[in-house]
């Protein structure tokens, strides 16, 4: 699942009041939509959101990546700005923009939009982007994100996405255009952290990713997380 829209959105969809928000994160796989950013291994992330009363947010996500024509680890960074609506049935909606960035010399950087509601344990979001990982076409990915309380600290968390892109990829000679990835897992939180174990899959492991060398298809995915 895309870590940085989930924990955005989770922000967002509360009651909110003029506050900087963030956490860091190390997780043993960093799964972008599905598709491994890590090479299968361990990564460390770090995100902030500041929440304007008026409705207003913006924030930046960064996380350690390795890209498959890299040997080296690089970072991906993501700004975001958006706006938020909340209506008197406790649903929220949401407009707003992400540019993610790939250090190094190789282009993979891209603009997308996106459009989402939230209610208490669902939310769903629609992004847009007109040259997805510097491919010469464009890509809609949109996704449904819950949370159900098991017990006081522990929640069910479940993922589902849609990717639709026509590039062909440069390692396969492939292309496919549908993608689609899901995952469940488990978060228990404590005072200073949370912890969740979750198992992700992915349709295919490198359609429509061109960064990606990594073919496998499912992971066990642990995540540790000390919220600020």
């Amino acid at each position: 699942m895309r870590r940085a829209a989930a924990f955005w959105f989770a922000l967002v969809a509360t009651n909110v009041s003029a506050q900087v928000s963030g956490s860091f994160s190390l997780v043993s796989d960093y799964r972008f939509r599905g598709v491994s950013l890590s090479h299968n291994r361990p990564a460390a992330q770090l995100a902030a959101v500041y929440d304007d009363p008026r409705g207003w947010y913006t924030g930046a996500f960064a996380s350690t990546v390795q890209l498959a024509d890299s040997p080296h680890r690089e970072l991906q960074g993501i700004a975001f700005v958006g706006y938020v609506s909340r209506f008197p049935s406790g649903l929220s909606s949401e407009v707003g923009a992400d540019y993610s960035a790939f250090t190094g010399e190789r282009g993979y950087s891209y603009p997308e939009v996106y459009w989402g509601i939230a209610s208490e344990n669902l939310s769903g979001r629609l992004y847009y982007a007109p040259r997805y990982f510097a491919q010469d076409s464009d890509a809609i990915y949109g996704e449904v994100n819950g949370s159900q309380p098991l017990l006081d600290r522990v929640h069910l968390l479940a993922h589902a996405g849609f990717l639709r892109n026509r590039s062909e990829n440069v390692y396969t000679g492939r292309a496919v255009t549908h993608v689609f990835d899901a995952r469940v897992g488990v978060a228990v939180d404590f005072e200073q952290f949370s912890v969740q174990l979750s198992w992700i899959g992915v349709s295919s492991a490198s359609a429509a990713y061109p960064v990606t060398g990594s073919r496998g298809r499912n992971a066990a995915v642990l995540t540790v997380s000390r919220s600020f």
